[in-house]
């Protein structure tokens, strides 16, 4: 559904409700056609077996996409966490270097920090943040580096190393987990069977050749309603239901001077 990241989320929903209607509206007209060229007038084809069916399926469908889409969303939240305690163990760890390498190390952490943050509230900022921590993972690892070749090879040291060597492998963890989006296919075959659905029920609904208007819309609108639970939750940090930062954010404020 990344086609549909080009558009806020609202207008996401407008459109679906305006496109599940119009194929309400062609169903209940292919359904008023059969009954004209059927044999027995007043009679629909379409039964309410293969209506209900196809809501089953669709009923399954909505299920099992949405557990991909919350674990998705949870293993972004999870990710989140664990990167502020990397980062707040980097950064405490810091304090056992000396100078002037414990001055440059903790600045180095703040800015990765709020860089993170900057990043997850604005995604168009996300390119950029990645290259810049990957430039503060290199300037981190090479005083590391020159720590050991001065022959600091303490255990102290070594806990410093292995922090700041977590720190860079929770930034690919992170970028994996945050890139995580439900299977195009699966996300285009949930959309047109709910397009195939309303233009089921439409058929279904022109047995007594009436339409039923204020049922049809509330039905369409609280239908689209969970199908954009469902593409909202697809994306990382666009949307209604994002990833809060409240851990990062909480450690952005402690490590700050």
């Amino acid at each position: 559904m990344t086609v549909l990241d080009n558009f806020p989320i609202w207008a996401v929903y407008v459109g679906l409700v305006v496109v599940v209607l119009i194929a309400a509206e062609v169903g209940f007209r292919v359904g008023i056609w059969m009954q004209d060229r059927s044999d027995k007038p007043g009679e629909g084809r379409m039964t309410g077996a293969v209506v209900g069916g196809m809501l089953g399926l669709m009923a399954f469908m909505m299920a099992f996409t949405i557990g991909i889409v919350i674990n998705q969303q949870g293993d972004r939240r999870a990710m989140v966490v664990e990167e502020a305690n990397v980062i707040g163990t980097a950064w405490l760890r810091a304090g056992f270097l000396e100078e002037p390498d414990l001055s440059a190390v903790r600045p180095l952490l703040v800015e990765y920090t709020e860089i993170r943050i900057a990043a997850a509230n604005d995604p168009s900022q996300l390119d950029t943040v990645v290259t810049r921590s990957e430039e503060i993972h290199n300037e981190l690892w090479a005083i590391m580096e020159d720590n050991v070749r001065r022959g600091n090879e303490s255990a102290i040291v070594g806990l410093t190393v292995d922090s700041i060597n977590d720190l860079i492998d929770v930034h690919s963890e992170r970028l994996f987990v945050a890139n995580l989006r439900l299977p195009r296919i699966l996300g285009i075959l949930l959309l047109l069977a709910t397009i195939l659905s309303f233009l089921l029920v439409g058929v279904a609904s022109s047995a007594d050749r009436k339409r039923d208007t204020s049922a049809m819309i509330l039905f369409a609108l609280v239908f689209v309603a969970v199908l954009i639970v469902i593409i909202d939750l697809d994306r990382p940090q666009d949307g209604l239901l994002t990833v809060p930062q409240t851990a990062m954010t909480d450690l952005l404020r402690q490590i700050t001077p």
